[in-house]
């Protein structure tokens, strides 16, 4: 029992949630589940979409390249989010995400797909940042990490599910298309969020700055040194993400089931980040907590490239899945934390395009470069974007015990 209350400690929330907390955080769990199943189809489905079209893996990275281009689009959903609200833009992109979604599984051509992808990135994008902003809004700074955790996890759960289901496209050569087609189920919950997701207390409405603020504005310095960092997490994490599947399955020679079993033990081994992450950067403090996730999925990212023992790579499958989500809710409080709430939204987005743009530019940079150097040689090098990001996380402000403009409740 007392080692039960010790694991609830280590990995549940710093301090108490409202009542109203909690409902929204089981609303944006939900949604925070079908918006990882269908956000990442086109990376689970990327063997066989590479087949079906005959695309070499050069060509799969040029299409990722531009089907992140849909996310830049999404820092429109920030300006409407500052000057309209949270809660209606969050509800047009989570239906813009379950649509574009399902309407790949009719995809006749790379171009469609392509574009479809777009526009499903764009949701996907826009979603994240609203649900994290509004999450961040509505609960007190010393649980505020915890509560991005628990939708992050659900990402994850959502992500988990779309492995699970991976065998099916291997039951046609037209398997793949039922995996984004089950993405319409979504439309069930839309309809259900559309009565209970209600807009965060902390906005008003008309006080949202220009779309430009936060790159030239007071906070410019802040946003810089967070763009930095966002960008070379990105320009890493996206070749080794997309790329992982593919390094199983063609590279390695195992099926379907066997890549995705390393993928699934080590994802929900090292999901256990998400809690952990949270917990640390809600009591140690924002920095330290990301700063040690670097350092751990650095080191499971590369080694994941490097061998081809299972056991090693469901270990270093492990450690890199810890060290991202540990990373990814913290780094999401923080960046929610470092902008006023006038220009929170369209600061947060922003941010987010560039790690679009990191994104774009570490798959790019694979796309020259994998056939030259390797898939692995090409990983490592890339993991000299995560150095440049730990060193801008030395200089970036901590901001835990940021209030957000409404008070601390004791507990």
């Amino acid at each position: 029992m007392d080692a039960l209350s010790s694991l609830i400690r280590m990995f549940g929330p710093a301090a108490g949630y409202r009542r109203d907390d909690w409902r929204l955080l089981g609303l944006m769990y939900l949604a925070g589940l079908f918006q990882g199943y269908a956000q990442t189809q086109a990376v689970n489905t990327l063997p066989f979409v590479r087949l079906t079209f005959e695309l070499s893996k050069a060509d799969m990275s040029y299409l990722f390249a531009i089907a992140r281009i849909g996310s830049l689009v999404a820092v429109v959903y920030a300006v409407f989010g500052d000057r309209w609200g949270r809660r209606g833009p969050f509800l047009m992109a989570y239906l813009m995400l379950m649509l574009a979604t399902g309407a790949t599984a009719a995809a006749f051509s790379p171009t469609v797909y392509t574009a479809l992808q777009v526009v499903a990135r764009m949701g996907a994008a826009a979603m994240a940042m609203l649900a994290t902003v509004l999450l961040a809004e509505q609960v007190n700074w010393n649980n505020r990490a915890w509560a991005i955790s628990l939708y992050s996890t659900a990402v994850a759960l959502g992500s988990g599910a779309g492995l699970l289901a991976l065998p099916i496209a291997q039951t046609s050569e037209t398997g793949w298309r039922l995996l984004f087609a089950a993405s319409l189920a979504g439309l069930l919950l839309y309809l259900w969020l559309r009565g209970r997701v209600e807009e965060s207390r902390v906005f008003q409405f008309d006080t949202g700055g220009g779309v430009f603020a936060p790159l030239f504005g007071r906070s410019a310095g802040r946003f810089w040194l967070a763009g930095i960092y966002s960008l070379s997490v990105s320009a890493f994490s996206a070749v080794a993400v997309t790329f992982a599947l593919e390094r199983l399955v063609n590279g390695l020679g195992l099926t379907s089931s066997e890549a995705a079993r390393i993928l699934l033990i080590g994802g929900t081994l090292g999901g256990t980040g998400f809690f952990l992450g949270g917990r640390m950067g809600d009591t140690l403090g924002r920095k330290p907590a990301i700063l040690l996730s670097l350092i751990v999925g650095l080191a499971g990212g590369i080694g994941f490239y490097w061998t081809s023992s299972r056991d090693l790579l469901i270990v270093a499958a492990t450690l890199s899945a810890f060290g991202s989500s540990a990373a990814l809710p913290v780094s999401a409080a923080q960046r929610t934390e470092l902008f006023p709430t006038a220009i929170r939204a369209t600061a947060t987005q922003w941010l987010h395009t560039l790690a679009v743009l990191g994104s774009i530019l570490g798959l790019t940079i694979a796309a020259t470069t994998i056939e030259l150097w390797s898939l692995p040689m090409t990983v490592t090098v890339l993991g000299v974007g995560v150095l440049v990001a730990m060193l801008a996380q030395l200089v970036i402000p901590e901001t835990l015990g940021d209030e957000m403009g409404h008070p601390t409740t004791k507990r």
